[in-house]
Parts: C-alpha cells; sequence; structure tokens
C-alpha cells in the first residue's frame, strides 16, 4: 500500500485471511467443516474451488483441530469418576489387517487408535503412548477376543472385564442358524419358508408384530432343536434385562448353562464351551451394566469413511479423519 500523503510504502495485515491467500479464513473453515462427513471433491464442487485447494484446507483443518480433540478428550476421561472403557478393532483390509480402537463409552468419544490388534502390537502401544494406560476405569469391556482380556488386565487391572453382551448373544444366534440350515436339509419341502424368514429367529420376541409372532410359531413347530435353542435365546435376554444383581445373576446363568446342555445339542454344544468359558465375565455384566454398542456404531462410521475415501495411501490422514469425524461432537462441547 502507499501513502497518498507522504508518498511511503507500506504492508497491512488482516486477522480474516493470511498473506499470500485467495480465501478469508472463515471460508477455508467453512470449505473444511463440509468436507467432514462428506468426500473433497463432492465439497470442491459445492464451493466452486479446485480439489487441491479444498483438499488442502481439509488436511490443515485436520492438522489443527483433532490434537485439540484428542486432548479434549483426554481431559473429559481424566475428569469422570466412573469411567468405563470399550476395547474393540475395525478392519483396514477384512481379513488381512485390523487397527484397535479405545473408547469413552460414558462420555462417547474415541481416546485412541492402536496399529494392530495382536497382544505383542497392543503391548508395544503402552510404550509409545503411556498417558492414554494412566486412565483408572472401573470397568472395560471387550468381546470375547482373549489377547484383548489379557491387555487389558495388564494396563487396567483394577477394571472389572466384561464380555459385551452382544457378542455373547451372538454365539447362541449361530448356534440357532446352523440348526436352521441342518433342519433345511433334512426337510427340503420347508427350505423356502425356514430361508425366507431366517432374520425373524435372530430377532427379540418382543418386537415381532402379530404377523412375525405367528410366522416364528411355524418355524420352531418345524423341528424342537430349533424351539429348544430359540427359547434359551429368550431367557438369555431376560436375564441380561432383569438380573437385579450379580450374585443373582450368577446363580440364573448357572442353571441357565446347566439347562443347555442337558438338551445335548450338537450345535449348541459348541457354542456353550465358549459361553462356560467365560463364565465370569459374562455375568459381570451386572456390575456395570455397559455393551459395546455405541463403539460398533463408531466402527460403521469408519468402515464408512474408508467407502466414501475409496480408503487412502497416507496412514496419518487416514488417522485425523476417523478422530475428527468420531469427535466431532466435542467441538461444540
Amino acid at each position: 500500500m502507499q501513502c497518498k500523503e507522504c508518498q511511503a510504502y507500506f504492508s497491512w495485515d488482516y486477522s480474516f485471511v493470511q498473506g499470500k491467500s485467495r480465501f478469508t479464513n472463515a471460508f477455508k473453515g467453512k470449505v473444511a467443516g463440509d468436507a467432514v462427513g462428506s468426500t473433497v471433491t463432492h465439497t470442491a464442487r459445492n464451493h466452486a474451488v479446485s480439489y487441491s485447494s479444498c483438499e488442502r484446507m481439509f488436511k490443515n483443518h485436520l492438522e489443527t483441530q483433532v490434537p485439540l480433540l484428542d486432548q479434549k478428550a483426554q481431559s473429559i476421561s481424566d475428569g469422570t469418576a466412573r469411567l468405563v472403557i470399550g476395547i474393540d478393532d475395525f478392519a483396514i483390509r477384512k481379513g488381512h489387517s485390523y487397527n484397535t480402537g479405545i473408547h469413552d463409552i460414558r462420555n462417547g468419544s474415541l481416546l485412541h487408535v492402536i496399529s494392530g490388534r495382536k497382544l505383542e502390537e497392543l503391548r508395544s502401544d503402552v510404550l509409545n503412548y503411556p498417558d492414554i494406560y494412566k486412565l483408572q476405569p472401573v470397568a472395560v469391556v471387550m468381546d470375547l477376543a482373549k489377547y484383548y482380556h489379557t491387555f487389558a488386565a495388564e494396563v487396567f487391572p483394577n477394571a472389572v472385564r466384561i464380555a459385551d453382551r452382544f457378542h455373547v448373544n451372538r454365539y447362541l444366534l449361530d448356534a440357532l442358524q446352523q440348526i436352521r440350515r441342518r433342519v433345511s436339509k433334512e426337510q427340503p419341502q420347508n427350505y423356502r419358508l425356514l430361508k425366507s424368514h431366517k432374520s425373524l429367529l435372530s430377532r427379540r420376541s418382543d418386537t415381532l408384530s402379530q404377523r412375525e409372532d405367528v410366522l416364528v410359531q411355524q418355524l420352531l413347530s418345524l423341528n424342537p432343536d430349533l424351539r429348544a435353542v430359540y427359547e434359551l435365546k429368550e431367557e438369555l435376554i431376560t436375564w441380561y434385562d432383569c438380573s437385579s444383581n450379580i450374585e443373582q445373576a450368577r446363580c440364573v446363568y448357572k442353571k441357565w448353562l446347566l439347562k443347555a446342555r442337558r438338551l445335548s445339542i450338537s450345535e449348541l454344544n459348541q457354542a456353550l464351551i465358549t459361553l462356560e468359558n467365560w463364565e465370569e465375565e459374562i455375568t459381570n455384566y451386572h456390575c456395570h451394566r455397559f455393551t459395546n454398542a455405541a463403539v460398533e456404531g463408531r466402527n460403521n462410521k469408519i468402515k464408512a469413511i474408508q467407502r466414501r475415501c475409496y480408503f487412502t495411501r497416507n496412514k496419518r490422514y487416514y488417522l485425523l479423519r476417523i478422530k475428527m469425524e468420531c469427535n466431532i461432537h466435542l467441538l461444540d462441547a
């Protein structure tokens, strides 16, 4: 700039725009915010900017905001009196490579992402990120993977280890579907009926409509083993919902296992081996009634990121995007 009075030249800095920039800071923030939950290509098209400019704005936004979100999530967890941690893996490439997420279930945030899910990978992460493992949760919720329970017992020795309710139910549902397939082979005339309504067997009976309940009763009438395991599944749901304390829960669960063993159904017996081995962790649900349902929802969000972006080769960018989308609610907290 030049002064008309003294002909002196000088520069002037504006707080709302950076030097050598064509866009204001507010516009950059708007573009970056719109790219969260969307794609860079779609956002660039909507705002009429080039792809490279939009990507640069979004990456700069991630670099500045995600560390702040991490600090906020950590501080909230540190200040939570009865903290409950959830641990679960999510696939990078299904069947080949996985990451492990550590979640704050009470406050609904993703605290940390571990590269890998093997026990040695989990242990090495403790050395690299010790602050996460200084938390003092009262409970840790996991599936029935032994390496997670071993790891949780090492890093959170005072926490109650809880087997996730929905992973436990999955063992019974798998046994139920195996029996359905066996009955389909034994009764080929009922194959289409059993195949077309198989999803009804997995649903809770109290969520079925009157018409669906009639169909379920029709399916169960085809084989006594099918009916017996379906009733066991419903009894386990009732046990989860209605047990008043841990002592009663342990007593009723032992009786349920004994009843299930007496049925001597081969498909069921295979599931009962796991349910008996993890009896303590399963009944611990009644000490702290938490599940990994929200964690599974966050895992689905991560899968959506991968599909939406056709994955990404930049591991840091991939991790920052996951943390941004899983903890975006903390921006307004």
